[in-house]
């Protein structure tokens, strides 16, 4: 719709020209038009009026009636009966140019008020004709589509406006055909993909009905599309969390069965080494089982810290180091076919985080670029500092400003196409034939660098191999250096302990430990037991030892009510399961509690430590 500027001045020289030419073409075609009818000058008026509304109209009545008075109407004085005849002619154009300008400007302000209705709806709007060519877009339309509305009027809607299905890539039927075909509104909200001219997919969902006159005749058909991109994402963010969560639980409940055994495992091979001597072959056996063990309650921990039911145990790390420490076992992993390369950042800063959790993240994108080469190929580790204090460079790789360690762990793999990449941190996703992958190790290293406060980015084509890289919050301080200390034999007692524990692998090798240390120790099963344990043995027993995760009654409760009758009694908790909440307001720690696995040694510390702080106290 051509606009014109809206000026007094603008109005007045439009008015004066448009008027000025409907006089010059009446003067011209004269001869050939009737003395009482004068269309040019009405179409001025019209005109006018369209373009300038009641204002414009008025004046261009205005300038119309001196014209028609002085060029084609005589004097309206010389003859009576005459001059009543030129006024009633006169006063008739007038009313009959008031009544096109007071017409053309509602004409002109109920279209104007449709379409800035339209140009102003945040959603994508398109008019079409009865024939589905297109006659209105708005502005939203234009982004979404890539198309100006110009280039589009007049187009089929079908040339314009390309929609397929997400997941079969197939035409969606036209909605707009649809509703001429059907007379009635159609809607498209599942899975429908609009391909705008420059190849951008937006997710959308679109709505089409068709527009009736008066009479009932179809008019056209107004089409609706509305950007569901962020909806989408925000709902497969809040279905991946689900699935995290689900995922954390699951592992935080399998951790802690696990850690009852890793207990017993790891207690008893402590008992054996320390009654072999140093020379025996087979305490070599017993440290081996050890460290067997303690591995195992490293995997465990990472599996509590996933499931977000353990704190983790953060510290400066020196990244360089920690890789060139792992190194043997990456080549171990990596099997003869396959070479490491390892290209360390001599000046990298340091990272923060648990580094126990930063070796399970090396290991599981080393595994997976082990697998992703059955041929053979190179496994490349490359640390650098990136400093990325523009915005905008930071943007692009979706973290905030800010100073950072990035990790580079490439392959020349078999790499992925875009649908595995965009689920490849799903948990359950696998691309591995059944019962080679669960599935979960790529979901943990996405955990693991978002808890850190970090960002993982990869980048992949199908056999051109696989770049992960990693981007962990860079610190200035060094890496603390730990102290060698000699552990001291931890000390004996003589105090009276109820120990309490549904497991009773874990219940036998806790009271080994304590009996052969010095302690007496009253043995029960569950907190029913317990109770009835303490009201024979009160007036000797110092210390209650209790796992939190117990059938019927569990520990908190038991120790609830046993404080109830010796406020002064000390209880210790125990457990190896995520859902223990032993803490206080911002993680703080306010019961006196041990982790499952825990060796003969920390036992022994913890419970010296809570009898002594009762004697203390």
């Amino acid at each position: 719709m051509l606009e014109l500027k809206r000026t007094p001045l603008h109005r007045v020289v439009f008015v004066v020209a448009v008027t000025a030419l409907a006089l010059l073409l009446s003067l011209l075609l004269r001869p050939l038009l009737e003395p009482d009818f004068f269309p040019l000058l009405l179409a001025s008026v019209l005109v006018s009026a369209w373009f300038y509304g009641l204002s414009g109209g008025i004046l261009a009545t205005v300038l119309s009636s001196v014209t028609l008075l002085y060029f084609f109407l005589p004097p309206v004085f010389s003859l009576a009966i005459h001059s009543l005849n030129v006024f009633t002619r006169l006063v008739s154009f007038i009313l009959l140019a008031l009544a096109i300008t007071w017409l053309a400007a509602s004409w002109r302000r109920s279209s104007g008020m449709l379409a800035a209705t339209l140009t102003s709806i945040g959603d994508a709007v398109i008019a079409t004709d009865k024939s589905g060519d297109i006659t209105f877009m708005n502005s939203v339309a234009e982004a979404l589509t890539g198309w100006r509305q110009p280039e589009a009027k007049g187009k089929p809607i079908h040339s314009v406006l390309r929609i397929v299905h997400a997941n079969t890539r197939e035409q969606v039927p036209n909605p707009v055909a649809k509703a001429l075909e059907e007379g009635s509104a159609v809607s498209v909200s599942d899975h429908a993909l609009l391909i705008s001219k420059d190849g951008t997919e937006i997710s959308i969902e679109e709505s089409a009905a068709p527009v009736s006159d008066d009479s009932g005749r179809l008019r056209g058909v107004i089409l609706v599309l509305r950007d569901v991109t962020g909806r989408k994402q925000l709902e497969e963010q809040l279905s991946h969390s689900q699935k995290m969560d689900a995922v954390g639980r699951l592992a935080g409940g399998v951790a802690g069965d696990f850690n009852n055994l890793l207990t017993v495992i790891t207690g008893y091979s402590e008992l054996l080494r320390t009654e072999l001597p140093a020379a025996s072959p087979l305490r070599r056996f017993a440290e081996e089982i050890l460290y067997a063990g303690e591995r195992a309650a490293a995997l465990t921990r990472q599996l509590l810290a996933f499931g977000k039911g353990q704190a983790t145990q953060p510290r400066l790390v020196d990244f360089n180091g920690l890789i060139a420490g792992m190194e043997p076992m990456l080549r171990r992993l990596l099997g003869q076919n396959n070479e490491l390369i390892i290209l360390p950042d001599p000046n990298l800063g340091r990272v923060h985080m648990d580094p126990a959790r930063l070796e399970q993240v090396i290991m599981n994108l080393a595994t997976n670029a082990r697998d992703a080469m059955p041929n053979g190929g190179k496994l490349v580790l490359e640390t650098a500092n990136v400093d990325l204090e523009d915005a905008n460079n930071s943007r692009k790789l979706g973290v905030a400003p800010g100073f950072y360690v990035m990790l580079a762990v490439s392959d020349t793999g078999i790499g992925m196409d875009a649908d595995t990449r965009s689920r490849l941190f799903e948990p359950f996703f696998t691309t591995k034939e059944q019962g080679k992958g669960s599935g979960l190790g790529l979901s943990m290293v996405y955990g693991i660098i978002k808890q850190s406060g970090g960002h993982i980015t990869v980048y992949s084509q199908v056999n051109c191999g696989t770049i992960f890289e990693i981007y962990l919050p860079r610190v200035k301080e060094a890496a603390a250096v730990p102290a060698v200390v000699r552990t001291p034999a931890p000390p004996k007692g003589s105090e009276t302990i109820l120990l309490v524990d549904d497991e009773d692998g874990v219940r036998k090798l806790v009271y080994a430990i304590l009996q052969s240390n010095g302690y007496s120790v009253i043995e029960a099963s569950n907190g029913t037991v317990a109770l009835a344990a303490y009201e024979k043995n009160k007036h000797k027993i110092d210390l209650v030892l209790t796992d939190i995760v117990m059938p019927q009654m569990d520990g908190f409760e038991l120790g609830e009510r046993l404080t109830e009758q010796n406020p002064a009694l000390k209880v210790l908790f125990m457990s190896g399961y995520r859902d223990s909440p032993i803490g206080g307001q911002g993680g703080k720690v306010t019961r006196p509690f041990l982790h499952k696995p825990f060796t003969p040694d920390m036992l022994l510390a913890k419970v010296r430590e809570i009898l002594d702080a009762r004697s203390v106290g």
